[in-house]
C-alpha cells in the first residue's frame, strides 16, 4: 500500500491507495465525499465506506479523518 499527500480545495489530504490512481479520479473522490460532508467527524462515525463511480470504474473509500483510503473496483 502507497499513500501520498494530496492538496485538493485548499485541504490537505493522504491518499492511501494499491493501485495507481490518476489526477482526475482523485479529485472526483474528492469531490464526492465532499459533497456528502465525509470529512465531518459526525459523518465518519456512522458510515463504513463510499461507492464512488468515476469513468468506467468503481471504487470503495473509507474516510478516516483526512485519511482517504481507495480500492479500485470494475463496474
Amino acid at each position: 500500500m502507497d499513500s501520498i499527500p494530496f492538496l485538493h480545495a485548499n485541504r490537505m489530504f493522504t491518499i492511501v491507495f494499491l493501485e495507481d490512481l490518476a489526477f482526475s479520479e482523485v479529485r472526483a473522490i474528492l469531490d464526492y465525499l465532499s459533497d456528502r460532508n465525509a470529512f465531518d467527524p459526525d459523518v465518519q462515525e456512522q458510515k463504513g465506506f463510499y461507492v464512488v463511480e468515476v469513468e468506467e470504474f468503481t471504487f470503495r473509500v473509507w474516510v478516516s479523518e483526512m485519511d482517504v483510503i481507495i480500492e479500485r473496483g470494475s463496474v
